[in-house]
């Protein structure tokens, strides 16, 4: 079920990194969503059924968007029921904006083995203004948002784990920011480190 929802709640900033120092990050989308416009999108990927796929494409409200898998492997994604995936986990989720009017996405993103079952990983998020963060991810629940002073072409998700771990995501939401954060508001904000792993396919060759 795709719908639109705004929610209030208490402001928590968390921290941003990256190369350049564009945007916040918020680690629940209560606070996200108290500062998102109203009109932004919630896509839960109801439609979404197990098995692979090319890519995805959505138009919800005034935002649209392409889900493909990038890295190279070409093997496209393969999703979970109401859960999307890549099909090779050397691939990464590309999410390509396509409305031109996005500057505030967030959702929910983690590790799953072939299986999607949850495995612990190391989840790097990148947005074409240069966002960058890295953080663990323990499951399904683990939630991050972003707002940005400019317009987000895309963005990518990408999973590391020791035992393999293929890039997962739902409830994604992706819509305008309420008041775009001013450059100033950047200049302290604390930088998340980034780390690697090992890899996996889902797809044995």
């Amino acid at each position: 079920m795709n719908v639109s929802i705004k929610s209030v709640g208490l402001l928590a900033l968390t921290t941003i990194t990256g190369s350049a120092l564009a945007g916040v990050v918020y680690t629940d989308s209560t606070s996200f969503l108290n500062d998102a416009d109203p009109g932004i999108s919630l896509n839960t990927f109801d439609d979404v059924v197990s098995g692979p796929l090319p890519d995805l494409t959505y138009s919800i409200g005034a935002f649209s968007y392409d889900i493909s898998a990038g890295g190279g492997y070409g093997t496209g994604l393969y999703n979970g029921t109401g859960v999307v995936s890549t099909q090779n986990a050397n691939d990464h989720l590309l999410i390509t904006f396509t409305s031109g009017n996005v500057n505030a996405v967030g959702g929910n993103f983690w590790g799953t083995d072939q299986f999607f079952n949850v495995v612990l990983a190391q989840i790097t998020i990148t947005l074409s203004d240069g966002t960058e963060v890295t953080f663990d991810s323990t499951g399904p629940a683990v939630f991050r948002g972003f707002s940005t002073d400019v317009f987000i072409t895309s963005m990518t998700i990408d999973a590391k784990s020791a035992t393999g771990a293929w890039a997962t995501m739902d409830n994604l939401y992706v819509g305008a920011a309420v008041v775009p954060l001013p450059p100033a508001a950047w200049a302290g904000l604390a930088t998340l480190g980034l780390l690697g792993g090992l890899r996996a396919h889902r797809r044995r060759r």
